[in-house]
């Protein structure tokens, strides 16, 4: 797939165990935009996250709209390297970025020791299939479309290491495969008055 344009409702992107051993669920809603091999635009939007990424291919941009702040650094060639980089030395991971990498297959299975097909399921109004699998640490589950284009819908990950195990959750609500996306759309231009930052390196 060399581009696709997907918007999803609230990902509980943090689920956090507090003292007393309660879970606590905050969500976001995203719209995300990627172009292969070097493009993404993502905007995640929540009651503790306001932010706005953009890769054009030479640099990665997070914007903050609701502080007008933004910080950028130079990135990789490919949509891939990008996420590897902002992931191991910024400690910053796109929304569902699990789901955008081309082996994103491959990253998925790596050291699952099980798995098993649940079941049919529905979400959002689409039948799918419903898929569970286990790795060491994590457990996770994945629903894909039926039919001609097997498109993921729904994806929990559990982590297990944790306790109490929080859970990340994900449901794509639309997708477009075959959207019409131009080059400005990935690079950032800082609004009036925007103050520059700098990223925090791990």
């Amino acid at each position: 797939m060399k581009g696709f344009l997907v918007s999803a409702r609230p990902i509980r992107a943090v689920e956090v165990v507090i003292a007393s051993g309660q879970k606590l669920q905050f969500d976001n809603t995203v719209t995300m935009a990627v172009q292969r091999p070097n493009k993404l635009y993502a905007k995640r939007l929540g009651k503790e996250t306001d932010q706005v990424f953009y890769y054009d291919g030479k640099s990665l941009t997070l914007h903050n709209p609701h502080e007008n702040s933004y910080a950028a650094v130079a990135a990789p060639a490919t949509l891939e390297a990008m996420l590897d980089m902002a992931r191991e030395k910024l400690d910053l991971v796109a929304p569902g970025g699990d789901l955008v990498y081309g082996n994103s297959f491959e990253i998925l299975m790596q050291d699952v020791t099980e798995g098993f097909v649940v079941g049919k399921a529905v979400v959002e109004g689409v039948r799918c299939d419903h898929l569970a699998f286990r790795s060491p640490l994590v457990d996770w589950q994945i629903w894909i479309q039926e039919g001609k284009q097997p498109l993921p819908r729904k994806m929990v990950i559990t982590t297990r290491d944790i306790v109490n195990a929080p859970q990340f959750e994900v449901v794509i609500t639309r997708w477009n495969v075959a959207p019409a996306l131009n080059e400005s759309q990935f690079s950032f231009t800082p609004p009036k008055g925007a103050r520059k930052v700098g990223f925090v390196p791990l």
